[in-house]
């Protein structure tokens, strides 16, 4: 015999329907929901900084600035050291730098321009360098005699003449102080022979010749050479 569905079954049917599209609805607004969600969170996430840029600006700023002094009075790099220069020997000057006016050679008997200073002193006197430098030449002049040259920095250089051949203190390469011994006075130059004994003493700035009473402090010129501030010799 043929069963049929009450009318309370056909009830019971829908209802299960119904909740069914309901709950398929309802789960389908929160995956919809939470899609959302995410895709807003992407949107407003604003973009991280670029943790590089400062760096390189401070050390585009390093670079640039190297060199220079900064805030703190750190010296730049690149300069050139204070030099100061005192008188090689102690003694009393006997003919000037000059190379404008001619000065009278003994030896020579003759008038010609001097570019050094002579420094009278007895024979065989400590010479020592005139300030902080390096030792770039050692070399017989055949005028001027046994001579050291020294370069103090990229401009400045001096040069000590007269000197004897036994006793140099020093030699190419080395490094000295201002006041170290590098040689000794002697009678090596033939154009001065018949001056006392002395320093033959010159310095040049930028390859020019230079009057070394202008680069001497004056506690040095006053202490080693009597020289009041003001005044020089005009022999």
């Amino acid at each position: 015999m043929e069963k049929k569905f009450k009318f309370s079954d056909k009830n019971a049917v829908s209802k299960i329907v119904y909740l069914t599209v309901i709950a398929i609805l309802c789960v389908s607004a929160i995956v919809i929901g939470i899609v959302a969600a995410n895709s807003r969170k992407k949107t407003e996430t604003p973009e991280e900084p670029d943790t590089n840029q400062g760096t390189n600006d401070e050390t585009n700023s390093g670079n640039n600035n190297q060199g220079s002094t900064d805030d703190s009075g750190n010296k730049e790099e690149n300069k050139t050291p204070t030099l100061t220069f005192v008188s090689p020997v102690t003694g009393t000057v006997i003919k000037s730098h000059s190379t404008t006016v001619p000065v009278f050679s003994n030896t020579l008997d003759e008038w010609r321009i001097h570019t050094g200073l002579d420094i009278s002193t007895e024979d065989g006197a400590a010479v020592s360098a005139a300030a902080d430098g390096e030792v770039t030449n050692v070399y017989n002049d055949p005028m001027l005699g046994q001579t050291i040259e020294i370069t103090h920095s990229d401009t400045h250089k001096s040069y000590y003449s007269n000197l004897s051949r036994e006793n140099i203190e020093c030699a190419v390469g080395d490094k000295v102080t201002g006041g170290t011994v590098i040689g000794y006075v002697g009678d090596t130059t033939i154009s001065e022979l018949a001056d006392e004994p002395h320093l033959h003493f010159e310095m040049k700035v930028s390859g020019a010749s230079v009057n070394p009473l202008d680069y001497f402090t004056e506690e040095s010129k006053l202490a080693s050479l009597g020289i009041v501030s003001g005044e020089e010799s005009e022999v």
